[in-house]
């Protein structure tokens, strides 16, 4: 099976005849305008970080150290 790109005017046609249906929910409509204002430029994407390590696990990341633990010392016991 062959996979190609598709064009960036395909695209924004897709996204634009996507908007025009109907029973788009908000975030569908959402979706659809976000993907044409990537693709026209009009917003940029940022590499995320990587989260991570070789072997597939988290890395520990800056201000990580500050979740919830429910067997931490607030936890409450019934």
């Amino acid at each position: 099976m062959e996979i190609s790109r598709m064009s960036n005017s395909d695209m924004i046609q897709y996204c634009n005849e996507a908007l025009a249906w109907e029973e788009l929910g908000p975030v569908d409509i959402h979706f659809f305008e976000s993907v044409k204002r990537i693709v026209t430029g009009e917003c940029k994407v940022d590499e995320p970080e990587d989260i991570f390590d070789e072997e597939g696990f988290f890395t520990e990341q800056k201000g990580t150290e500050n979740y919830y633990n429910p067997g931490g010392e607030d936890f409450i016991h019934v």
